[in-house]
């Protein structure tokens, strides 16, 4: 039996080197026999990918070459007609193919939207508008010019800043001071080809050199040149100079959904010759495409196709570096997600601005506190929002200071929340640095003390009638120091040297040495441990050693809402008959 086990566990030990050998065997003859055409598909597969490069890179090139030409030479300002011959002098169609035209968008700011629509209708355009894809209250990011006019007639006054793609990708251009390409989107003007385009944007500032600080880098934006995109018409005169390649395009933002907007590949070449794919990436501004070529007729393999055990190992092999590498995505993404929850389930309410005071950070605590939601402050300035006016000389100043450096805590300020209420508020300031060490912001918290006001108010209040009491009534921290003593408690516990007040002393410290153990174990002992105490001790100072006869009675106190505790004592004179020793009533 035993000679039987040994055996069947040599037959599957041959099995298995058998099986590992002609598995080997069979790889090295499939890969030969497509090694050839490999080659030759990926020495097509990397010129094609050069060429889109090449061309993407030459469209960034000349916007780039616009703005800083209109930064420097028009210093912002533009007309139609240079618009139109300098469009005209570039040849568009022949040298930018894919475009379908060049516009010039200006950032129009709500409160000169009238004045702008005025001054283009009296010199430019006496049917000029500005059309919007959707309501929008912000900065409007208008196409002024675009040419040539006549094709591109329904884009003229179009609103990027009214429909969330567009306005996100102007944003991008701007905050990237380059190129910025936008998802796949609808073109307007190329609806008789297909709608399916995407926009070039790049930013014109009125500097050549714009400033670093956000804020500040917004207020010297003039607006945009942008290309105009239609995919069909850029890709397929790109791709139908190598007719013997078929090609998908991706947009890749989420590596587990690239974005299809091209592909005039046959589904068979997909299913039935996935192994002959071959990937390439390109850049175009902050977009990452995903570029896959199959050839037009693929080269059936010499062998029958690889067995299924074949492709389970290779798959499990591919599948496990691929959840590596997605695991790391994840866990970052995850980090990210942390980060962004921890600032909104924060209790306290959170704001970070820019240098200038805009708003970049608004959390749920921050929407609840002020009755503001995040959308609509957002790149609004906070003394335009919740500062009251009184405030903002004071306010300014503490910005100062924060700029020099310093972190300024539970600062007690008030701020006023949507429906006109003040708040009474606890705010820490901290600015913000970026890895060079140049401040970039501030970060502001708020904690409601309204109520912690009206408390301390009621407290003072009680005080001042504890002050009036005939009985001795202090307060004691765990320290066993004196936070409170009313002027009946300083005549009591004190001989002829009465000191101007007792916070800040320790009680035993008033009474002759001898008797502090006695009163430690008598009075305060209970009073720490149990939270109550009723006795009489007798009471004596360093100066007197006569004794006065004392009825102390103690309680814990204790405030729920901040965690503090303390102990407070009640005294009194008395004429109990037991002298030298206490009793616990």
């Amino acid at each position: 039996m035993k000679k039987t086990l040994v055996n069947w566990m040599y037959a599957a030990l041959a099995g298995a080197a058998g099986m590992a050998m002609t598995t080997a065997l069979l790889l090295e003859r499939h890969h030969n026999s497509s090694s050839a055409q490999l080659a030759v598909i990926e020495a097509q597969v990397n010129q094609k990918t050069h060429e889109l490069q090449r061309m993407v890179n030459r469209y960034e090139e000349t916007l780039r070459l616009t703005a800083t030409s209109i930064s420097t030479y028009g210093q912002g300002q533009v007309n139609q007609t240079q618009f139109r011959t300098y469009v005209e002098s570039l040849d568009l169609k022949k040298e930018f193919p894919g475009t379908l035209g060049m516009a010039f968008v200006r950032k129009v700011p709500v409160k000169d939207e009238a004045a702008f629509v005025k001054n283009m209708r009296m010199h430019e355009a006496p049917d000029f508008q500005i059309k919007f894809i959707s309501p929008s209250s912000q900065d409007r990011f208008v196409i002024q010019y675009i040419e040539p006019l006549s094709e591109n007639q329904q884009a003229q006054g179009l609103d990027l800043g009214s429909e969330n793609s567009r306005r996100e990708n102007s944003l991008n251009a701007f905050t990237r001071m380059g190129l910025s390409a936008s998802r796949p989107i609808t073109m307007i003007q190329n609806a008789h080809i297909g709608r399916q385009g995407f926009t070039m944007l790049m930013p014109v500032f009125r500097l050549p050199e714009p400033s670093k600080d956000l804020g500040l880098r917004y207020e010297e934006l003039i607006g945009w040149i942008a290309f105009p995109m239609s995919i069909d018409r850029m890709v397929k005169p790109w791709l139908s100079q190598e007719p013997g390649l078929q090609a998908r395009i991706s947009m890749v933002e989420n590596i587990a959904e690239p974005t299809l907007f091209f592909d005039n590949v046959d589904p068979s070449s997909i299913t039935l010759h996935a192994h002959q794919g071959i990937r390439r990436n390109i850049q175009l501004g902050n977009r990452h495409w995903l570029l896959e070529f199959w050839p037009e007729k693929p080269q059936k393999a010499g062998l029958q196709p690889i067995t299924w055990l074949t492709w389970i190992l290779i798959g499990g092999l591919f599948g496990l570096l691929i959840a590596v590498w997605v695991k790391k995505q994840l866990d970052r993404r995850d980090a990210m997600l942390l980060q962004t929850e921890l600032v909104n389930n924060s209790s306290e309410a959170l704001i970070a601005e820019d240098t200038e005071g805009r708003i970049l950070v608004w959390n749920r605590a921050a929407e609840e506190l002020f009755g503001h939601d995040q959308a609509s402050v957002l790149y609004e300035y906070e003394r335009n929002l919740i500062l009251p006016d009184e405030l903002k000389a004071s306010e300014k100043r503490l910005q100062q200071r924060a700029r020099e450096g310093e972190t300024l805590k539970n600062i007690e300020t008030v701020r006023v929340n949507n429906a006109d209420r003040v708040i009474s508020l606890s705010m820490n300031l901290t600015p913000i640095y970026n890895n060079r060490k140049t401040l970039t912001g501030f970060t502001k918290s708020f904690r409601d003390i309204t109520e912690d006001r009206r408390i301390w108010k009621d407290m003072h209040m009680l005080e001042e009638l504890i002050s009036y009491a005939p009985d001795g009534v202090l307060t004691l921290d765990h320290s066993r120091k004196i936070k409170f003593a009313n002027p009946a408690a300083m005549l009591l516990l004190q001989d002829s040297e009465i000191k101007p007040t007792l916070v800040g002393l320790c009680i035993t410290d008033l009474l002759a040495p001898d008797l502090r153990i006695d009163f430690e174990n008598q009075v305060l002992n209970p009073l720490f441990n149990h939270g109550r105490v009723h006795v009489i001790f007798d009471w004596s100072t360093p100066e007197n050693e006569a004794f006065q006869r004392l009825t102390f009675r103690g309680v814990s106190l204790s405030r729920s809402d901040t965690g503090e505790s303390s102990w407070g004592l009640r005294f009194e004179k008395t004429n109990h008959s037991n002298t030298k020793h206490f009793n616990i009533l």
